[in-house]
Formats: C-alpha cells, sequence, structure tokens
C-alpha cells in the first residue's frame, strides 16, 4: 500500500516515529508521501524522505499558511524540489480554505496560481486541498489554460463536486472520515469516482478510521480506509490495493 498524504514530520511524532515507521512496514505500506504546507515542512517532509526507505515529499504552501514574501517562498521551494528530483514528487498541498479566516481569498488564490505556475515548471503534479471552497476552486483551475494533473487530497464534496473534479481529469482521495457512519455525502461521492482514479490515504495524524477513531491517525490504519473503500465498491482490498498503488506511483513517478 501507498499512503498518498501523511505528515509525519508533526511533533506529535516525535518521541515514536522510528516505531510508527515500523508499524506501518507491518501493516504493508511501502512508500509515503508526506506532504509541505509552508516552507519549514516541506524541508521536514524531504528530510525524511531522506531518512526513510520509500519515503517522498511534495513541497508547498497550503491556503491557510499566512505569507510575508510570496516570490521569495516559491523560489525556496522550487530550489528544494530541483536539488532533490527523486525525492519530490507533487507540489503541494494547495488550494483554497474558507473554513478558516486566517488568509483572505485574494491572498490565496495568489498563493494558488502562483504554485500551479511552480508546478508547471517543474513538471510535477499537485496536491488540492479545499474546504468550504470548491465551488470556487472549481472556477478558479477552469480559467486555467493548462492545469498540472492532481489530486482532490482528502475530498470533502458531494457526488456532483467529485463529478466536477473528475472532468477536470483529477484523482480523487478519501481520508479516514469516509468510514464514519454519518458520513452520507462523502460516501454518495464515492460511489461516483471510478477505482482507478482513487487514492488511499491518511492525512495523519488526523482523522483517524472509525476502527481506530479518536486516536492519532497513522499510515499504518491506511488499510482499514482501503477495507472500507473496497467493501464500497463491492471489490477485493487486494485488488483495490493493487490498482490504487499502480494509479499513485503513476501520478506522483515514484520509483
Amino acid at each position: 500500500m501507498i499512503d498518498s498524504h501523511a505528515h509525519l514530520y508533526y511533533e506529535k511524532f516525535d518521541e515514536d516515529r522510528d516505531q510508527v515507521v515500523l508499524r506501518a512496514r507491518e501493516a504493508g505500506v511501502v512508500r509515503v508521501i508526506n506532504i509541505g504546507t509552508d516552507v519549514a515542512t516541506s524541508e521536514k517532509s524531504l528530510e525524511l524522505a531522506k531518512r526513510y526507505m520509500g519515503f517522498y515529499a511534495t513541497v508547498g504552501l497550503h491556503p491557510t499558511t499566512k505569507v510575508v514574501d510570496l516570490l521569495r517562498d516559491i523560489a525556496l521551494l522550487e530550489t528544494l524540489a530541483k536539488a532533490n528530483p527523486d525525492r519530490v514528487v507533487g507540489v503541494g498541498e494547495i488550494g483554497l480554505d474558507y473554513y478558516w479566516k486566517d488568509v483572505a481569498p485574494a491572498a490565496q488564490k495568489e498563493s494558488l496560481a502562483a504554485q500551479l505556475d511552480l508546478a508547471r515548471r517543474l513538471g510535477l503534479p499537485v496536491v488540492y486541498h479545499c474546504r468550504d471552497a470548491l465551488e470556487d476552486l472549481f472556477a478558479f483551475l477552469q480559467q486555467e489554460r493548462i492545469q498540472p494533473p492532481g489530486v482532490f487530497h482528502c475530498f470533502s464534496g458531494g457526488p456532483s463536486d467529485a463529478e466536477r473534479a473528475l472532468a477536470l481529469g483529477y484523482h480523487v482521495s478519501f481520508a479516514g472520515n469516509v468510514t464514519y457512519p454519518g458520513a452520507v455525502n462523502l460516501q454518495a461521492a464515492l460511489q461516483v469516482v471510478p477505482v482507478e482514479k482513487l487514492l488511499l490515504e491518511t492525512d495523519c495524524p488526523f482523522l483517524a478510521p472509525q476502527p481506530v477513531r479518536g486516536k492519532r491517525n497513522e499510515p499504518a490504519h491506511v488499510g482499514h480506509t482501503r477495507d472500507f473503500i473496497a467493501k464500497s465498491k463491492g471489490i477485493d482490498p487486494g485488488e483495490l490495493e493493487r490498482i490504487t498503488e499502480a494509479t499513485t506511483v503513476s501520478l506522483f513517478g515514484l520509483s
């Protein structure tokens, strides 16, 4: 399996990070992509990619990251990516977030546009974060002349939103919250996404799937989400694992 979206650089993992990685290996998770949310965490994701076999990194500015000098940060991210082409496999997480009010929508869109340009220059896929802003994000992307390939991570919309993401050519990934009994809208969205357009993720340490809900999430738990999605789709978990792994390898160009 591949955990396509993790944040193992968080302090919550400082005391047992090696054990977390070992549990992931024992659970069959052979690759993990850690996702940057600013320059510092992009650097930390890269450090993890250098430390652990099968780990990769993305570089990016989360939409709620307060940026003092956008051009400087973009240049730093570009330098990181160009200096580590075998380890930096994407730009993200980028997007729009209107739930938190830390950054004005106009500033978020400026950062998003700059990072889409960065992804195009680097020839890398993008990882989208979107919360309470899908309509604006779709409208923004439809104006882009050339859209990099990518994935809507931790998808939060309904079936029609998933169809719009697919129509734009993107992949869709569901985190552990799709397994929650009350997540009816997410589960309906899952049904319209073809298996070959799905990725598996934890978004750890957040959103632990139902069997371990309330605990700190970690890559070893991605199997719970795999099993839930496989049952929902009516396919064997091993087959879902094989398909999503091939898709993730192809999208991010993993070795």
